[in-house]
């Protein structure tokens, strides 16, 4: 009767733990598809070397990298795409020096915060605040950094704005 019951309580956990598993897949997820959104749309707009790579693990640390050139160092003191690339080949090295899953995301994440500090310093061009940005990117496992990288995409929005369109305005003249 008493294994039984052990029995249960396994079963059940496990399932708790599937649920649980997906649940944090999903958000994951998520994550990775808004903030590859809003750093292609940034990489678009500031014409960034290949945006594409925004989708790609690694290839944010590309995209990003470019940031640095011009908002963390001095503009031209290094080729935005070296800088990207030496971004993207670092966390891959640090990726694969992970010795289990936890270590690995850890590294991840890390190499993610420290490297969109180029971005966090074009919006808020501080560098004191990109850097506390980037602790607590680590701190929110990474949403604060799509939270900035949409506020720093509406900011671009608002400063290439297309002009407006005067049919619209015409239309509403009279209203």
């Amino acid at each position: 009767m008493i294994h039984i019951e052990i029995f249960g309580l396994f079963a059940g956990l496990v399932a708790l733990g599937i649920i649980v598993l997906i649940f944090i897949a999903a958000l994951g997820l998520i994550k990775w598809l808004l903030q590859g959104y809003f750093l292609f749309r940034i990489a678009e707009r500031k014409n960034l070397d290949i945006p594409l790579l925004s989708f790609v693990p690694f290839g944010t640390f590309y995209v990003a990298g470019q940031e640095f050139d011009g908002n963390v160092f001095q503009k031209g003191s290094f080729n935005p795409k070296h800088l990207g690339l030496i971004f993207a080949i670092t966390g891959l090295v640090v990726y694969f020096l992970g010795l289990s899953i936890g270590d690995i995301a850890i590294s991840y994440l890390l190499m993610e915060s420290i490297i969109f500090i180029g971005i966090f310093n074009a919006y808020t061009r501080n560098i004191g605040v990109a850097i506390l940005l980037a602790l607590l990117n680590v701190l929110t496992a990474g949403i604060a950094a799509i939270v900035v990288l949409f506020l720093y995409h509406r900011k671009l929005s608002k400063t290439f704005n297309d002009p407006v369109d005067t049919d619209d305005v015409d239309q509403h003249r009279n209203i």
